[in-house]
């Protein structure tokens, strides 16, 4: 049970599933920390919220691909008394397209932000979810996690390293009253890029997409009941079913035969 005076931090709350997520939990009323990148997104988010509805929020823009920005989310938090009782985990970014013709340096900059953020932010906010032995968190993880992508080999690489360190950490913690959930969303229509990676699957994508705001109440409602694995939608949840039984060689030479327009879009 959170409490009145607890908060809920939400990384990437400005765009997409991170704003709806925030949107859905301020109308359960619990008190949101927003965290994005600078622009005016994130001030409209703090807005939008605190002018319908009646909790507290407040943002703070920081690019977590720099290693110093988790640690200066958590001094905030403790100078101004925020008590973190919920961290969500959003933001993250993929690319699709050949493997070598994407910068080096790209695919850095995702592993900072897909992984190195997320760890770093639970080893902060973790130890006092023990010490007040109740808390929640939930990892943005993929669809694609347990259905690697080819053409997104990196990008998938670091959605099944966080499907599998949640899992594992769950393990660990939950002796302790804080409780992992996974978030494995499909396709969802959240940026201009997604869009155009959506439209070059033609209509078999447009079967398993979803909007933001429909993600985002099925995974607050799932991880605040505890749920440890959320799939959203029907269709996601029997395509990774059935991805399941299909041999795995099969398997991998369908999807490239799928995601080959990546190369393209």
């Amino acid at each position: 049970m959170i409490l009145k005076d607890e908060f809920a931090l939400i990384t990437g709350a400005s765009l997409g599933i991170g704003r709806e997520m925030a949107k859905e939990l301020a109308r359960r009323q619990i008190n949101t920390l927003l965290v994005a990148l600078d622009g005016p997104e994130l001030k409209e988010t703090e807005k939008f919220i605190s002018e319908h509805y009646e909790t507290r929020v407040d943002s703070l823009a920081a690019d977590l691909t720099d290693p110093e920005s988790a640690q200066r989310i958590y001094d905030w938090c403790k100078s101004n008394n925020y008590k973190v009782s919920i961290l969500i985990n959003n933001a993250g970014f993929g690319e699709g397209g050949a493997f070598e013709a994407i910068p080096l340096e790209r695919y850095f900059k995702m592993i900072d932000l897909n992984n190195k953020a997320y760890i770093a932010l639970i080893h902060l906010f973790l130890p006092e979810m023990k010490k007040r032995k109740h808390g929640h968190i939930m990892n943005t993880s993929s669809m694609e996690a347990t259905l690697p992508l080819p053409y997104k080999a990196v990008y998938t690489g670091t959605k099944n390293f966080i499907y599998a360190y949640s899992l594992a950490l769950n393990e660990e913690i939950r002796r302790f009253g804080v409780k992992i959930s996974i978030l494995c969303p499909g396709p969802v229509l959240t940026n201009e890029g997604g869009l155009k990676r959506i439209q070059s699957q033609g209509n078999k994508a447009k079967l398993i997409l979803m909007m933001p705001d429909v993600v985002a109440r099925v995974a607050i409602r799932n991880m605040l009941g505890g749920m440890l694995i959320i799939n959203p939608g029907k269709m996601n949840w029997w395509v990774t079913k059935v991805a399941k039984l299909i041999p795995t060689r099969l398997k991998m030479r369908i999807m490239e035969r799928i995601f080959r327009v990546y190369t393209k879009a």
